[in-house]
């Protein structure tokens, strides 16, 4: 994804959240998944030899994320683990109180892992993008880092072991069956969302992110479904589920190219080149504009001999402008 709210991140990395160099990771794995929105899910920041959460993944998002999931133990078998301007309405069905206790959070994720959690943390209830959740984090060397819904007790964003390989084993089209199948155990819906397969190289090492995002009229909605899967063995060791409805979507009266000079002049950047642009909706709880209709615009710049970018949300109605993320 190529947005830094997850309700960007996650879903769309985030937007989320789409990383294409580890210093876009490093960023993700700095903030909050309140902080990246779902959709979309934080992202890791890979490191040799260790497990760096993207916890402090919607507001999608990220993340921030709406994100929902049912709580499943994993067969053997299975893979991975075992009113502002331009505003729109946009819910989410577990935008209730705490209505589970961490104990009960901690059994959901155990149930979800098909495993008993060793020595781990557990806070929260805090107040996300789409509701409020528990976040659990886990010592290594099996550690894992989860968020699970305050409201449900579903388990809505878990990020495991990273690997550390650059072996390329599997084709996109497996990677994305690897993540559907996970998906289908966990019982996560992915009916009506528009699948992408990215093989991203970090240097250290390789991964696919598989996600599927909800268009509408060429506008990415807060809903979305995010699997990160190890190239060479088809695990997915890091997932979020983003989910939240919208109302009517305004239409945009600013054009695309309109909006990339918008975003150049607000990045500050002394060589600016495109790497995304595209409309979406921000959910209404996202720390950044939420519920506005907005271009998300990513830049980068490699003129000062090192890789330098920013991203801006450009208003779609009024044209305003904000950085809402640099690396």
């Amino acid at each position: 994804m190529s947005v830094p709210d997850l309700e960007a991140r996650l879903r769309s990395h985030y937007e989320r959240f789409r990383p294409d160099d580890s210093t876009r990771l490093a960023m993700a794995s700095r903030q909050t998944l309140d902080d990246l929105s779902l959709t979309r899910p934080a992202r890791p920041f890979w490191r040799a030899g260790r497990l760096v959460t993207a916890v402090a993944v919607v507001a999608v998002a990220l993340v921030a994320v709406g994100l929902v999931i049912g709580s499943r133990g994993v067969p053997a078998s299975t893979t991975g683990f075992a009113g502002a301007p331009g505003s729109a309405a946009s819910a989410s069905p577990s935008m209730g109180a705490a209505s589970i206790t961490k104990d009960a959070a901690v059994h959901s994720l155990e149930t979800f892992l098909g495993r008993k959690l060793g020595e781990a943390t557990v806070d929260g209830p805090t107040a996300g993008a789409a509701g409020s959740y528990y976040q659990i984090m886990e010592s290594p060397p099996t550690g894992v880092v989860a968020w699970v819904d305050a409201s449900s007790g579903r388990v809505i964003y878990l990020l495991g072991t990273v690997p550390e390989t650059t072996k390329v084993k599997l084709t996109p089209a497996q990677a994305q069956a690897a993540a559907e199948a996970f998906f289908k155990v966990h019982d996560i819906s992915i009916d009506g969302l528009t699948p992408t397969v990215k093989l991203e190289d970090h240097g250290c090492c390789k991964l696919y992110s598989v996600e599927w995002e909800h268009i509408v009229n060429g506008v990415t909605l807060p809903d979305s479904r995010l699997a990160q899967v190890d190239p060479a063995t088809g695990n997915v060791f890091s997932f979020s589920d983003q989910r939240v409805a919208s109302g009517p979507v305004p239409s945009p009266k600013i054009a695309r190219d309109e909006a990339i000079r918008l975003a150049t002049v607000a990045s500050g950047l002394t060589t600016p080149k495109l790497e995304d642009a595209h409309l979406m909706l921000t959910g209404t709880s996202s720390p950044v504009w939420g519920g506005r209709l907005v271009w998300s615009v990513q830049l980068s710049d490699d003129s000062q001999g090192y890789v330098s970018a920013a991203w801006v949300y450009v208003d779609a109605v009024t044209g305003e402008t904000v950085i809402t993320g640099r690396g």
